[in-house]
Parts: structure tokens; C-alpha cells; sequence
């Protein structure tokens, strides 16, 4: 593949893309083309939605793939996640295209993807649960962390003690029991100090997607492209 196909092409969208971005962002002259720019953002950011759904479906394939590979490497000893994973991708696929059925076939039924009622008692009761509780093991390795970065090793640690106790406590209604000052000393701490340590990390943000926009416009940011040549 010759490297304007590999490299230069998809340089180019992205170029396009941002250039067609920022005009839409700025560039409301008058009524018109305000107008004209509204129709145009749109249809760019449905071409985004699109362009998503289809990545979606090559990470369920790859998924798929993972998982058939992982198999005949490791067999029985792989097989019961595996088969987990793969027979329930299986599943939602075939209900999501059932309800996508539906909703062509008869419309009036109000059916559609999302409440197809098989697909919608799968990820109300299997994957919302599993979300849940996988979010919840995150408590531990939270409480892990926090039980490092809390030892008291020198001032600063201390004064990053005191205030995540103070924090936690207006958090809580013991809190308000052991002493009724925790709650305005943590909406102080949340509004002042907690605000504008976040304003310089929010400007830096801002100014690291500039730059890397710049560095896209200019060509000089490939690591997207999966390779540094």
C-alpha cells in the first residue's frame, strides 16, 4: 500500500475535518450562513455518529476474534469466559437486529432497538448489574490507594489528610454529628482551593488540544496513524 494511501489521505480528512470544524464554530457571519453552517455541523456530526457505530462493529469482531483465538490456544481452561462473552455478543447482536426488524416491519408497534423487550430484559438485569458491580470492586483499589497517599510521611501529606478528612466528614452525616463545621469548611474547600486548582489544569487542557491541532494541521502528528514513520 503506497504511503499516500496509508498516510497522506487520511492526514488530509483530518485536516478538512478541523479546518470545516473551526468554520463552523466561528464563522456565523450573518443569518444565512448560520443557517447554511447548522445544516452543515449537523450532517458532519451524523457522519461522527455513523462513522462510530461502524467502529463499534469491528470492536465486536475483534472481540469475537480474541476470544475464538484465546480458545484454541487455551482451550477448557479459557473455554467458560470465553463462551460467557461470545454467546451473549451473539445474543444482544441477534435482538438488536430483531428490534431493528421490527421497527421497518411495523412501525406503528413502537418498537426499536432499544426496547426490544429481550434485548432490554438483558441489559437491564445482566449488563447493568455487571456494570454496577464491576464499578464497585473499583471501592477497594480506591481505598488501597487512598490508604498510600494518605500516610503521613511530611507536611504536605499531612495537610493532604486533613483536608481529605475534613472533605469526607461534611460528606457524611457523622460528620454533622461529631461537628456541625465540616460541612462549610468542605463546601469551602470544594469552592476555592479545589476550583482554582482545576482552572490551571482545565487551561492546560485547552492549550495541549490547540497544540494538537496544530500539530494535525501541520502534519506533524502521526502516533494516530498507528506508526512513526
Amino acid at each position: 500500500m503506497s504511503l499516500v494511501v496509508r498516510r497522506h489521505i487520511p492526514q488530509l480528512i483530518v485536516t478538512v475535518i478541523i479546518i470545516l470544524t473551526v468554520a463552523f464554530y466561528y464563522l456565523y457571519i450573518n443569518k444565512g450562513i448560520a443557517e447554511s453552517f447548522t445544516t452543515a455541523d449537523k450532517a458532519l456530526s451524523d457522519w461522527a455518529v455513523i462513522i462510530t457505530s461502524f467502529a463499534l462493529i469491528v470492536g465486536g469482531i475483534d472481540i469475537l476474534r480474541f476470544h475464538l483465538v484465546r480458545l484454541r490456544k487455551e482451550g477448557l481452561k479459557q473455554a467458560p469466559f470465553s463462551a460467557v462473552t461470545i454467546g451473549l455478543l451473539v445474543v444482544m447482536v441477534f435482538f438488536a437486529l430483531h428490534g431493528w426488524f421490527l421497527s421497518y416491519a411495523d412501525p406503528k408497534a413502537g418498537i426499536t432497538i432499544t426496547t426490544q423487550p429481550q434485548f432490554r430484559w438483558l441489559y437491564l438485569n445482566v449488563y447493568a448489574p455487571a456494570d454496577a458491580a464491576m464499578y464497585s470492586i473499583l471501592v477497594f483499589y480506591i481505598a488501597s490507594a487512598s490508604y498510600r497517599a494518605f500516610r503521613v510521611r511530611n507536611p504536605m501529606a499531612l495537610l493532604l489528610l486533613v483536608t481529605a478528612l475534613i472533605v469526607i466528614f461534611g460528606n457524611t452525616t457523622i460528620g454533622g454529628l461529631i461537628w456541625p463545621g465540616f460541612l462549610p469548611l468542605r463546601d469551602w474547600i470544594m469552592t476555592v482551593p479545589n476550583t482554582a486548582a482545576f482552572r490551571p489544569i482545565t487551561i492546560g487542557a485547552g492549550l495541549g488540544t490547540i497544540i494538537l491541532g496544530l500539530r494535525l494541521l501541520t502534519w506533524r502528528e502521526v502516533s494516530w496513524l498507528g506508526r512513526r514513520e
